[in-house]
């Protein structure tokens, strides 16, 4: 019943921070039947709350031990549904009495392993975090087999059949910006019995997760490369990708993510064959759409509005819908600003304190930004319910999330509005601007195109 009242409750706090949190495969997730998610892990507590809202059915996570020293922190988390481990360095640090590390490696291992085994015997969903740690790298690190090594244990000594391993990426266009998105891509499923029955090895187990993991992330060589192949393939997914309504704001993210998957594949190739005609060739590419980015920047045209029509019936059109919506999402938008300002950036400002990675701003955001939020919203009612009654009081307590919500999304459409409408008048402006940027596109298209035909040659 708690996990199922939480969930809603994740949802919002999740779209209160990101603008749009999807899922492409999500059907590859058995409806029933014992399966381990594994899940990569560049987002801190933020990844478990993503999967846990949009995986259809419920859930059960894996968290260290030493949380469930406090006992209401233990009925909670009993009743949510976590499974504790064990881990070493827990132990370490809680200075567990003389017994040889053998000897407290077995145990560890009899005593998490066991309760995992358990749950997959109920037929429960577990999420698996193989990295062992969030982090900021640019690719997946390496997999640690304790999910190979529980998988094995669970069939071989607890008799429990019909595992599936459920691949799982998280990509975040920008995990610690808030407005950003995020995609939820599901790989495919490795069936356990016909491996287990085959006498598969830890290692090759692990080998296989730590591939079916990496088919849907992104893994690049180095964070220099990351950022410059991100920076190159954002504007290219503009300029490949029809023009993007302004209510949808920019092309989906799955596409962004294909085209920087293709982008990576073909930089690698060609950089491999060390040719330095054709690395200056790539080279050359780059600084290309570089520069192209840069003068549109100094513009002020967002690339996703290049092809965007500047004749007079379309921006009194444009203007006449814009203006028809303000009229009424603005006010509803305009409530949930002035109930929510203070507690939401307040949130932020506590939350960016003291930042040491990327991967602690939304965590941050989100826990303190909800604990201020409740306290708020008490206060608020309560002050109502003082000047005008339980009724007035319920009325303005069940206005509070959808005008905040509605705020946001009302927030982000403007942005991309007033971003639209600069292009619209820049093209107005000068006649010839908008042919002229075009036609780059066109060829800076037409170069991608070549490059991508060289790396598919023998």
């Amino acid at each position: 019943m708690l996990y199922e009242l939480l969930k809603p409750v994740v949802g919002v706090a999740l779209h209160w921070y990101y603008r749009s949190i999807l899922t492409e495969g999500i059907e590859r997730v058995p409806k029933s039947g014992p399966v381990f998610l594994a899940v990569n892990h560049p987002n801190a507590l933020i990844d478990a709350l993503v999967v846990g809202y949009t995986v259809p059915r419920r859930v059960r996570f894996t968290a260290k031990a030493t949380i469930f020293a406090n006992p209401l922190a233990t009925r909670f988390l009993q009743t949510v549904g976590v499974v504790p481990l064990r881990r070493a360095s827990d132990e370490s640090k809680s200075g567990t009495p003389a017994a040889t590390d053998a000897e407290r490696h077995a145990e560890r291992n009899a005593s998490s392993f066991e309760a995992v085994a358990q749950a997959l015997a109920e037929q429960g969903a577990i999420v698996i975090f193989p990295e062992g740690k969030s982090h900021d790298l640019p690719q997946l690190a390496p997999l640690r087999t304790g999910l190979a090594r529980m998988t094995l244990q669970a069939y071989a000594e607890h008799g429990v059949r019909g595992v599936r391993i459920v691949p799982i990426g998280l990509l975040f266009e920008r995990k610690e910006a808030p407005r950003s998105r995020v995609l939820m891509q599901v790989g495919d499923p490795i069936h356990v019995d016909p491996l287990m029955d085959a006498g598969v090895s830890v290692a090759t187990l692990t080998q296989l997760v730590a591939a079916r993991l990496a088919a849907v992330t992104l893994n690049f060589d180095s964070p220099e490369n990351a950022e410059r192949l991100q920076r190159v393939g954002g504007t290219l997914s503009a300029l490949f990708e029809p023009t993007p309504s302004v209510a949808e704001g920019t092309p989906a993210l799955g596409r962004v993510l294909e085209l920087l998957r293709r982008l990576d594949r073909v930089h690698g190739t060609l950089r491999a064959r060390d040719d330095a005609e054709l690395q200056a060739r790539i080279d050359g590419f780059e600084a290309r759409v570089r520069a192209f980015r840069a003068r549109l920047g100094d513009q002020g045209i967002d690339p996703h509005d290049l092809a965007i029509s500047a004749d007079a019936y379309a921006g009194m059109r444009f203007a006449i819908r814009e203006a028809m919506l303000a009229m009424i999402a603005a006010p509803i938008g305009l409530w949930g600003r002035i109930t929510h300002f203070v507690p939401i950036q307040l949130a932020r400002r506590l939350a960016l304190r003291n930042v040491q990675a990327l991967d602690e701003p939304a965590m941050r955001t989100l826990v303190v930004g909800l604990l201020l939020v409740l306290a708020a919203y008490v206060v608020q009612t309560a002050l109502v319910a003082s000047l005008t009654g339980g009724w007035w009081a319920l009325a303005f307590f069940l206005s509070l999330v959808p005008s905040a919500s509605s705020d946001l999304r009302y927030g982000d459409r403007t942005r991309r509005a007033r971003d639209r409408a600069r292009a619209y008048f820049a093209f107005r402006r000068d006649p010839l601007l908008q042919g002229t940027l075009l036609a780059e596109a066109d060829a800076i298209r037409q170069d991608a195109f070549a490059l991508e035909r060289l790396a598919a040659e023998r």
